[in-house]
């Protein structure tokens, strides 16, 4: 079968990973993969299998030929000034992005393809449904809906996902908030658990690496975002420290959090016992080499990186958000806590204090259904079959 995936970029992201694995996991079933994204980044176009294609709607010489931002603007001198204002004209009177489309409906209005996807629910799937030629539309859903920060911006593409065939939740629990706000969809939305490939993962994670430190190291990876909040979790690490523990926090990721994460750190008087590592195209062979994998998040989908973290053997600490108690037995392969600073602190007090306990957490058995793809792919063929 032929499929077009579109997503916003391919930056290090949770579902952008995911996607890596779903669309290698096709190509190497025998399908034949597009993805689009929708502004050319192709950060993570490494880890996609060669047999995979792409394609963008703006592509980076798009952008370099028709956008200049203000603060180029701003910094070019004398006549360097004339073209970066000929670009923003141009952005405003014809529309940057909408060109672009133009130019994309163009490019694959001769094009067919059995499945088209719209694989991140912050965009709409207007120009897949328009401008893409296919005998089957799908919408994935990351997210669930009952704890976004703004549940109206679904609500907005609801008359697109209506015409969509089918809608895909990452987890049952953010199934079941969506079809509750939603009821009118029922029928079209399933459950996919995200794709892994976990003997990538595992061959990643045995890349020599050392945190060269003896005190308890613990991680967490993600955007530096509102919605992991990390900001929450330097309360916790400042009360643990009070305490008298000896710890250090490792954070790969970055986001627009940074600078406050940063002054936060410095307030609380943490420098010496957090490390923001940014961004690495390898986050496994940090996850395989510290003591405890924590997710601090205030609200996820179905949370990707506990997961690859699990599959490394790492001992998990995670909030109780969607899609984690389909992941995780408190008490046998991972530890929940309740959804709050003082949830987070109690719960991390209590591993810090009994270390036996994280040793139980690394040996606990992972569900199947979670872990192995074979079944996500039978039930995928069966919706839109």
């Amino acid at each position: 079968m032929k499929f077009l995936i579109q997503i916003p970029q391919l930056i290090f992201g949770g579902a952008e990973k995911v996607l890596v694995s779903f669309a290698n996991d096709l190509v190497k079933r025998g399908h034949d993969v597009e993805i689009l994204e929708s502004y050319e980044k192709g950060l993570l176009l490494p880890q996609f299998d060669p047999r995979v294609r792409f394609h963008a709607i703006c592509s980076k010489e798009y952008t370099r030929k028709y956008y200049a931002s203000l603060q180029e603007i701003r910094a070019a001198k004398g006549v360097e000034k004339i073209p970066k204002l000929c670009k923003l004209a141009f952005s405003k009177v014809v529309g940057y992005r909408k060109f672009a489309e133009k130019l994309a409906a163009k490019y694959y209005q001769d094009k067919e393809y059995d499945v088209a996807i719209n694989y991140l629910e912050i965009e709409s799937p207007a120009f897949l449904r328009q401008n893409i030629h296919a005998k089957k539309y799908i919408q994935w859903y990351h997210t669930d809906v009952a704890n976004s920060a703004d549940p109206e911006e679904t609500d907005k593409m609801i008359p697109e996902y209506e015409k969509m065939d089918a809608i895909i939740c990452v987890a049952e629990s953010a199934r079941n908030s969506f079809i509750g706000r939603y009821p009118n969809l029922k029928e079209k939305t399933h459950v996919i658990y995200n794709f892994f490939d976990v003997d990538a993962i595992r061959n990643m994670g045995e890349e020599p690496f050392s945190y060269y430190d003896n005190r308890f190291v613990m991680l967490s990876v993600g955007r530096l975002t509102a919605p992991k909040k990390y900001l929450r979790f330097l309360n916790v690490l400042a009360r643990l420290k009070a305490d008298g523990f000896s710890f250090v926090w490792h954070v790969l990721g970055n986001g627009y959090e940074l600078e406050a994460i940063q002054a936060k750190i410095t307030e609380l008087h943490l420098v010496d016992c957090v490390c923001l590592d940014g961004v690495t195209e390898n986050p496994y062979k940090y996850m395989k080499n510290c003591d405890l994998f924590v997710l601090p998040s205030g609200w996820e989908g179905f949370p990707t990186v506990t997961v690859e973290a699990k599959i490394l053997g790492c001992a998990v600490l995670a909030t109780d958000v969607s899609g984690i108690r389909e992941q995780i037995v408190h008490g046998e392969n991972g530890w929940i806590c309740e959804n709050s600073e003082d949830g987070i602190y109690d719960e991390l007090r209590t591993l810090c204090c009994d270390k036996s306990k994280i040793n139980v957490l690394k040996n606990g058995r992972n569900s199947d259904i979670i872990f192995k793809n074979q079944a996500k792919y039978d039930k995928f063929m069966s919706i839109i079959t």
